[in-house]
């Protein structure tokens, strides 16, 4: 270009187009990322409240909005979990302290006993990986005697994780949960209550890894969708209170995320949102949200009953 002003003028021009596509490409980023200022708008909470004098199931918005209950029985109604984009699992527990599996129609409120044959005889709190291909489950005799196991649906295999027999897997914890890619199983034991390790068993290797230095109490494990981080509601008997961590499986490293005694973590859909109880005001629990890293903790209830047991429950 021999005239400059248009020199000047082209240069401009296409560090303007420039600038163009490079902001697309980074909201491109972002939304790929599952990056935004809230849960996704198909993203409901569902959780177990006490504001009717008895336990019974709700569900709300992700930003508390629109609370609606779903269960309205004399019976102890907790322990919510996503069956499919209109049913809800949960235990019911009747004034004899029987407990019983059921689930109910969110749109109809209608509630039926949920029966299921187990996997493999003696099997308890099934629950199946991302890809369908393994089942992990508990047999137990009581509090004190449980194992954990491994179904392959495809070769119809048990594969024994734990043995009470030896004290370094001995299973007192059912707190398990499977990585987002189906590949690993992470669970918590240890010798007692009070010192429970974090441990990751590798499906194709057989290998279980211990992840943590030290035992502790614990009330949840779950997994960030990268496969390589846990949320983890940990507790150090008479020196801590319960709180929510994210924990390295590569290093063992522990970064707290909460304080004032928080408990029962679920991780959202896409991996970017914890919905937990919290007791740090002096009630019997509120629900919250927080971003996957401790940011932005949002309380999403407000009474003085009890308010927690929270899961994600994704709409169609």
């Amino acid at each position: 270009m021999n005239n400059p002003t248009n020199y000047i003028r082209w240069l401009h021009r296409s560090k303007m187009i420039a600038f163009f596509f490079a902001l697309v490409t980074a909201f491109d980023l972002i939304a790929q990322n599952g990056i935004s200022e809230n849960p996704s708008k198909q993203l409901k909470i569902a959780f177990v409240s006490y504001k009717t004098g008895t336990a019974d199931i709700y569900l709300m918005n992700s930003d508390g909005t629109d609370v609606e209950q779903i269960t309205d029985t004399p019976d102890k109604n907790s322990f919510p979990y996503q069956i499919d984009h209109r049913t809800i699992g949960f235990i019911k527990t009747d004034s004899n302290n029987i407990e019983r599996k059921f689930k109910v129609d969110i749109l109809t409120k209608k509630e039926e006993p949920l029966i299921k044959d187990p996997i493999t005889q003696g099997a308890k709190w099934e629950v199946a990986s991302a890809n369908k291909a393994y089942v992990a489950f508990v047999k137990s005799n009581d509090y004190s005697d449980r194992e954990l196991y491994i179904y392959n649906v495809k070769s119809k295999e048990e594969i024994k994780i734990s043995n009470k027999d030896f004290t370094d897997y001995k299973t007192l914890s059912v707190g398990f949960s499977w990585s987002k890619n189906g590949k690993y199983l992470l669970f918590m034991s240890g010798p007692d209550w009070f010192n429970q390790y974090i441990r990751v068993y590798d499906v194709e290797s057989g290998n279980v890894n211990t992840v943590t230095e030290r035992g502790y109490m614990n009330s949840g494990v779950r997994w960030l969708n990268d496969n390589q981080t846990v949320i983890a509601n940990l507790k150090i008997k008479d020196e801590s209170l319960y709180e929510l961590y994210s924990v390295s499986l590569s290093n063992g490293k522990l970064t707290q995320l909460t304080e004032g005694i928080n408990l029962h973590p679920d991780v959202s859909p896409d991996g970017e949102w914890i919905v937990f109880e919290s007791q740090r005001h002096d009630n019997y629990g509120e629900a919250y949200i927080m971003r996957k890293d401790g940011t932005d903790q949002r309380r999403l209830t407000n009474n003085a009953d009890y308010n927690g047991r929270c899961v994600w429950f994704e709409l169609e």
